[in-house]
């Protein structure tokens, strides 16, 4: 009687965990959450990158600046993030997941977008 009390439970636990991690995986994932954590600290918070960043990378520009991100598909971001920009951006192919790494590529294209409108 014990054994079966005990696999009922044990059932009714690894469902319960089951259905969890379902949620869990099929949550949207928030780009400018990413954005924010993972960055904003090279990148600016709102697609201009601080003064500490741009003496540090020269070639860095805000997102805006002469429309290539704005010209950028999503999965041509995407491909930035896995493969990261010579030495100057390291890959987060590691630290990502491809639908981070998506929420993230479309928040950046929007952030760029927004930037170049309120440049011009």
């Amino acid at each position: 009687m014990k054994g079966v009390r005990f696999g009922i439970g044990l059932t009714l636990a690894l469902t319960v965990v089951s259905h969890r991690l379902a949620a869990q995986n099929t949550e949207p994932v928030s780009g400018e959450s990413v954005y924010k954590e993972e960055c904003k600290s090279c990148h600016g918070l709102n697609g201009t990158p601080p003064a500490r960043e741009r003496a540090k990378y020269k070639k860095l520009k805000t997102l805006g600046d002469s429309g290539f991100v704005v010209n950028l598909s999503v999965d041509s971001i995407v491909t930035i993030l896995k493969k990261g920009i010579d030495k100057n951006m390291k890959s987060f192919k590691d630290k990502l997941s491809e639908p981070e790494m998506r929420a993230v590529a479309a928040y950046t294209k929007e952030l760029a977008e927004k930037v170049k409108k309120e440049g011009s």
